[in-house]
């Protein structure tokens, strides 16, 4: 249909009232949008707490995870008794690490090294020494300058004179506590979806047994991990929060209208060209909502969607979660002399002068260095601290590594230089070089 110069006036003052019309829809839209939106958010995320049955043993429990601390059974006496003595005697780095009870109590309640994976006698450092000769230095120096320093030459490493060479190992201490921690919290699931059907009910008379009662044993040892499970006879049906128990909300796309503004002609219902022709719009002219309108693809024009919450439902399905978390601790102990970072002694290898697992392992004592001894005191006593309070110790393992370290003192041009070889990787620790083949390169 096209439009001539006659009766412009009169297209022009509709046209006018219809953009009047479209704009005060609009405006009536935003207002309707902000207040669904209003609604919305004043909904609940979570059902009130006096909807649930007070269940005997988790009185306490909410929607926010709380630490069920194990049973005073489950923490060996003479573990206990450890701890009494340890408080008394704050114990330090400085001090001697604390003499083993002298009566152990029978079982597996505290063993003392009796599955231990490896049982010596005292270990002397002379039996790990490493030597390093001095084309094996000279070798690994030229290696690290070649593939990390571009900017250094390679003249000084090959014609330096290597006047030292000492052999001062680091000793890396390690201690892993693989502990269980258990937590539970009310939480909420659709009506009829998996095993929650066989939860059990508490008003039907069933007792849910305590957190510590039920029986889980991890994967694997010395492997994070965690593990929900509902707690059985905890469970009961409850009307949607969300949904108020219909089943559906308001369709955010259209605000409960079931159609939305066309987007192809703005709402007008017509599309024009740059000559002036119009005709009805395409995309919207077979909509039952009227021109200008097209049905919402979300809701299928009906204006609600199915809750989420409960699945369209209309009911919910409450019960108390349990959360196990197995995770191991690990806290170590670096001895070295050369201030070397103590990244790189723990990131290479070395050789294992000592390695103990059990349930519960003692201080190292069949050690000749007196500070690993001290740090393996105050390490291995600290898993009796407030840390570990809400956790049960399954198991404990620990080593000592030797991990060795050259110091090389070298000459070149007249003046003395170090380097250091670590590791049987036979890594290099540089912190200075003294030739510099790029002018103006600084070393960071």
């Amino acid at each position: 249909m096209v439009f001539g110069d006659e009766g412009t006036g009169g297209d022009e003052d509709s046209t006018s009232k219809k953009y009047e019309k479209k704009f005060s829809s609009d405006s009536d839209a935003g207002s309707e949008n902000s207040q669904h939106e209003e609604e919305e958010d004043s909904w609940p995320t979570a059902p009130p707490l006096d909807y649930f049955d007070s269940i005997k043993g988790y009185e306490m429990v909410s929607f926010d995870a709380v630490s069920v601390p194990p049973p005073p059974s489950v923490l060996p006496p003479a573990f206990s008794l450890l701890n009494h003595n340890n408080k008394d005697t704050n114990l330090d780095p400085s001090s001697s690490p604390p003499a083993p009870p002298a009566h152990q109590p029978s079982g597996d309640a505290y063993p003392t090294g009796q599955d231990v994976s490896t049982k010596v006698g005292l270990i002397h450092l002379s039996d790990f020494e490493t030597r390093l000769t001095e084309n094996q230095a000279r070798s690994a120096l030229l290696s690290h300058i070649a593939s990390s320093h571009c900017c250094y030459g390679k003249t000084a490493a090959k014609n330096m004179i290597i006047k030292k060479m000492e052999y001062i190992p680091a000793f890396h201490y390690e201690l892993q506590s693989f502990s269980e921690k258990r937590e539970t919290a009310w939480t909420y699931a659709p009506l009829g979806k998996g095993c929650l059907d066989t939860l059990g009910s508490y008003s039907s008379g069933g007792l849910p047994p305590l957190p510590w009662e039920i029986q889980e044993e991890p994967t694997q040892d010395f492997k994070d991990e965690v593990r929900l499970i509902p707690v059985p006879n905890t469970a009961s049906t409850k009307s949607c929060h969300r949904c108020r128990g219909t089943g559906g909300v308001t369709c955010r796309d259209c605000n409960g209208k079931g159609w939305i503004r066309c987007l192809n002609c703005h709402g007008d219902g017509w599309m024009s060209d740059s000559s002036g022709f119009r005709e009805r719009c395409f995309y919207c002219q077979h909509s039952k909502h009227g021109q200008g309108q097209q049905d919402c693809v979300k809701c299928h024009s009906k204006g609600k969607v199915n809750c989420s919450t409960c699945d369209g439902q209309g009911q919910i399905r409450c019960f108390i979660q349990l959360s196990i978390s197995w995770k191991v601790h690990t806290a170590e102990h670096i001895v070295e002399q050369l201030q070397l970072p103590h990244d790189l002694i723990r990131d290479v290898s070395g050789q294992v002068a000592f390695e103990e697992e059990a349930d519960r392992v003692t201080p190292v004592t069949a050690f000749s260095d007196d500070a690993i001894k001290e740090a393996s005191a105050k390490i291995v006593f600290n898993t009796l601290g407030p840390e570990f309070d809400d956790h049960k110790l399954i198991r404990q393992r620990h080593q000592v590594r030797v991990v060795p370290v050259t110091k090389v003192s070298y000459e070149w041009k007249g003046k003395i230089h170090l380097f250091h070889v670590y590791g049987y990787e036979n890594k290099i620790y540089l912190p200075s070089y003294p030739q510099n083949c790029c002018w103006g390169c600084v070393l960071l």
